[in-house]
């Protein structure tokens, strides 16, 4: 049975970028994440996290991670996620 034609998707403009209609990419390594620190530090103290605070150094790591993972999710608005997003 056939795909209805609106069900398909529409293809590019011949005169489109290549990259058009493709979901950009996040570099989600610690490398990546590592070489933005200063972005790390400021989107967490937007959310209230100091992250030189004793009470936050002595949580442990992984909520620590979670929460820096978290900027790199779809539709945080991070500084973070719009440095290491390739378009």
């Amino acid at each position: 049975m056939p795909v209805p034609q609106e069900l398909l998707p529409e293809a590019p403009a011949p005169d489109a970028p290549a990259d058009v209609g493709k979901p950009s990419e996040v570099d989600s390594s610690l490398l990546g994440i590592v070489t933005h620190w200063r972005l790390v530090v400021a989107d967490l103290l937007d959310h209230g996290i100091d992250l030189w605070d004793p009470a936050v150094r002595a949580r442990p790591w992984p909520g620590i991670r979670t929460l820096i993972f978290s900027l790199l999710e779809p539709g945080s608005n991070s500084r973070l996620r719009a440095a290491l997003t390739r378009r």
